[in-house]
């Protein structure tokens, strides 16, 4: 599988087809204990981080899920193909842009079968961030290019900062850590709109900017009252599809690129990611007053 120096990758889209082999003539019933056994218990780590809440992966019918994937088991193969084709580069980019190179700390990207979770995400795995990426959710590889990019701005971010110890529902911190990853994808592939980059090519981006912009002051004003909130519901309202109250859902991304871009402005990227948490906050409270609203 594609490695370098700079990055380690963990595939264990085998062991889930291995694990779906297994249940090959045994009744539905009994799929979701085999495939945990099979494919998940040879990844305790990987199960831990994915399992924290004993939840995942938060679906009732399983076993039909799982049928659905087993029907899918030369597309999900071609997928990891494709985006391991995909992460030399564009971790390394990553790496460059951001100034990291102790190849004594690689970056970790495991590519495995979700359920159906998210595409990609960072998240912590023995102790530090790693990049996960899930082969049924992938799209493209031009947004799968924009995905590594950015998730992979957040594992390089925590490698710098240690952002994995900054509070889960931070505002301010997840204003910098969120606008900092789509500034790095954006200057890293700089020919895409600006909705690629903050919405992956969903629908309904020009609306929800429009309305980001016609409320702008509105939201800063909310902004700066929250900024050293740490509590969810607060965070939820500017980060969270669900629970976000009277503010545009997510405006806190449009924010967050935004405060990077004005930081970006007197500092370079590979700075900008070594900042402590107290630095962060003090210079997002100064990047508020009379910030423009983005085009």
């Amino acid at each position: 599988m594609p490695s370098s120096e700079l990055l380690r990758v963990r595939d264990l889209v085998p062991d889930f087809l291995a694990g779906l082999d297994a249940c090959a003539g045994t009744p539905a019933v009994t799929w979701p204990p085999r495939w945990r056994t099979r494919y998940l218990g040879r990844h305790e780590d990987v199960r831990r981080a994915l399992d924290r809440d004993g939840e995942w992966p938060g679906t009732e019918d399983l076993a039909g899920v799982l049928l659905a994937l087993r029907d899918r088991a030369d597309d999900l193969v071609a997928r990891a193909d494709a985006v391991r084709a995909l992460l030399p580069d564009g971790v390394a980019a990553v790496c460059d842009a951001l100034g990291w190179a102790d190849r004594a700390e690689p970056v970790e990207c495991v590519l495995l079968v979700g359920l159906h979770r998210a595409n990609g995400w960072a998240d912590t795995l023995d102790g530090r961030y790693a990049l996960f990426l899930a082969v049924e959710e992938l799209g493209p590889p031009g947004d799968d290019r924009l995905l590594v990019l950015h998730e992979g701005a957040h594992v390089v971010h925590d490698r710098l900062a240690a952002i994995r110890d900054w509070p889960e529902h931070g505002v301010a911190n997840t204003l910098f850590v969120e606008g900092l990853a789509t500034r790095v994808s954006a200057e890293l592939d700089p020919g895409r709109p600006a909705e690629d980059h903050l919405w992956f090519g969903r629908t309904g981006y020009r609306p929800w900017r429009d309305e980001c912009r016609r409320r702008w002051p509105e939201i800063l004003d909310r902004v700066h009252a929250d900024l050293a909130a740490t509590d969810e519901a607060r965070h939820a309202a500017y980060f969270r599809m669900r629970d976000a109250g009277d503010l545009p859902k997510r405006c806190g991304y449009l924010v967050g690129l935004a405060l990077v871009g004005r930081l970006r402005e007197r500092h370079p990227l590979a700075e900008l990611a070594r900042w402590p948490l107290p630095r962060v906050r003090a210079e997002l409270g100064r990047a508020l007053a009379g910030l423009p609203a983005p085009d």
